[in-house]
């Protein structure tokens, strides 16, 4: 159902997003992961044909077969909410604070779906029902700040799933809830993607929450994919520096219960940080923190390698450069 071949985004020369390409199909589960400023937002609102006024948009985006890549807004009004939906990243931020959530989920049932005020109300009912809300018929009179962080997620995760979107893209959609909150949350997003045969796209800081929620997985750096493949296998045996680094900073429990007498380990981190849109390398965006580079790295982009499992875009794992070492 989406198809994306080189998408970029670019601001001036600046790119935002780079050349980006995958296939989403109906039941997928993709993960998406990497720092602050790696790109995974910016891959989400082209998806939903929300990039800045300020950015240019290039290469193919093809939903159901529709290239939407220079669509006009009217297009994307016609697809979002009905064939592609999003979660944004906090709740308080995403919902109105003067409106009561009930009659902000009735709205796109009322704009896309022509219902009338009653059948919006009876079907916003039925999905406060099916994403756990309590109490739904009170919930329907209830204002944002009247309800818990989870509540708010299941208002949220409610108003993306009103018009059976195909795509769900979920943005960090753990973000500020406790432990046991964010796993329920996880948890009704999977069951909502099997349930519907909908595809959902998790983009996450968590690592838990990737690898609990998704089959494929995505690692972003610098507006660059730098490794695909299948969730459990990469982050069992990663090949890309850049992920090796992401999975090796994961708090571990052995660090926070150190063996009595002993001297707590430090937390392994990547060095530096990600550079500004301007100043990242024309080759490898993640030069100049790479543990292991090669002095093409810079200048040079990679293509991507099959591994044991999937693709990394990596010098070293080019089979000429392998066999100089």
């Amino acid at each position: 159902m989406l198809d994306v071949s080189n998408l970029s985004v670019r601001f001036g020369d600046a790119y935002a997003l780079r050349d980006a390409s995958l296939t989403v199909h109906p039941g997928d589960r993709i993960g998406v992961v990497g720092e602050s400023g790696s790109g995974k937002s910016m891959l989400a609102q082209a998806l939903m044909g929300m990039v800045p006024e300020s950015a240019s948009m290039s290469g193919i985006l093809k939903i159901d077969g529709t290239e939407m890549t220079r669509a006009t807004e009217a297009q994307w009004r016609a697809l979002r909410a009905r064939r592609v939906a999003m979660i944004f990243q906090e709740p308080l931020a995403a919902l109105n604070p003067l409106r009561r959530v009930g009659t902000t989920v009735m709205e796109p049932l009322r704009t896309h779906l022509g219902l009338s005020r009653t059948q919006a109300r009876a079907r916003t009912l039925d999905l406060f029902e099916e994403v756990g809300l309590p109490d739904p018929e009170q919930r329907l009179a209830a204002y944002p700040h009247e309800l818990s962080g989870g509540q708010r997620q299941r208002v949220l995760i409610a108003l993306a799933l009103a018009c059976d979107p195909k795509l769900l893209i979920a943005d960090e959609p753990t973000t500020a809830l406790d432990a046991e909150v964010a796993q329920r949350i996880t948890d009704l997003l999977v069951r909502l993607s099997r349930d519907r045969a909908m595809a959902l796209m998790i983009i996450s800081h968590d690592l838990q929450v990737v690898a609990r929620a998704t089959r494929q997985l995505l690692v972003m750096y610098g507006g660059d994919i730098v490794e695909r493949g299948e969730t459990r296998k990469i982050l069992s045996a990663p090949f890309h520096p850049y992920t090796r680094g992401l999975l090796a900073a994961r708090p571990r429990p052995q660090l926070a219960r150190p063996v009595p007498g002993t001297k707590r380990p430090r937390l392994p981190t990547i060095p530096g940080h990600i550079p500004a849109l301007v100043d990242l390398p024309a080759g490898c965006r993640f030069s100049g923190r790479c543990p292991a580079e090669l002095s093409r790295c810079r200048t040079t982009r990679s293509t991507e390698f099959r591994t044991g499992t999937g693709l990394a875009a990596c010098h070293l794992l080019n089979p000429a450069e392998r066999s100089k070492s």
